[in-house]
């Protein structure tokens, strides 16, 4: 029988289980956007370039050592990691998030032209702001800023979002007749995302 139980809840979140889904968030996103530079149905090929070298500037490293990222001011271990490299990440992955749904509704031989709508706005609900004020997100129910820790709760949310919004974006590429490849969500959410969330109001995802 496989993980029937959340292992990231509300009440209960170990910063093992946290840096672990952070890396494979981060790995993920590498993985999804070198293959879509790689895929011939989808004439943009920067958006590993544009999504995620450009913009994921934290480097992280799991419990097994691997690791995922770009070497900037902060290095994420689970040993190490403070609330600035945190909000930093969170930071990033929104603004990765934002600019790859984005640029798919703009690549000219993708069909759908609502990958942002569907996988960004309608589910990642927060706002994040950065050391420097910058802001990316949605909603205005809770706002993660600089100077201090964050409610458990609302993080565990937040990354209950990340992981639902990844998978729906896989989902949505292999779904997407103009792209060729089928198998964005078992390379790069089934085989990757391997820790389950489960958000204030009970729902669960991820594998």
């Amino acid at each position: 029988m496989g993980n029937i139980h959340a292992d990231i809840r509300p009440n209960g979140l170990s910063q093992k289980d946290l840096v672990d889904l952070l890396y494979m968030l981060t790995a993920s996103l590498t993985g999804l956007c070198q293959k879509l530079d790689s895929d011939s149905g989808v004439a943009d090929t920067d958006y590993n370039a544009n999504c995620y070298t450009a913009l994921m500037t934290i480097l992280v490293e799991d419990s097994l050592a691997n690791r995922a990222g770009n070497t900037g001011d902060y290095i994420i271990t689970p040993t190490g990691i403070t609330s600035e490299a945190l909000l930093e990440w969170l930071y990033d992955y929104t603004n990765a998030i934002e600019t790859l749904t984005e640029q798919l509704d703009a690549d000219g031989t993708v069909n759908d032209t609502d990958y942002e709508a569907n996988c960004f706005t309608a589910l990642i609900t927060k706002v994040i702001e950065d050391q420097k004020g910058n802001q990316v997100g949605n909603g205005t129910a809770y706002y993660f800023k600089p100077g201090g820790e964050f409610e458990q709760k609302h993080l565990v949310d937040l990354l209950y979002m990340f992981v639902n919004a990844w998978e729906t974006l896989c989902e949505q590429l292999d779904a997407d007749s103009a792209v060729n490849d089928t198998n964005y969500e078992a390379l790069w959410f089934t085989a990757t995302v391997t820790l389950k969330v489960r958000d204030c109001q009970g729902n669960i995802v991820g594998n």
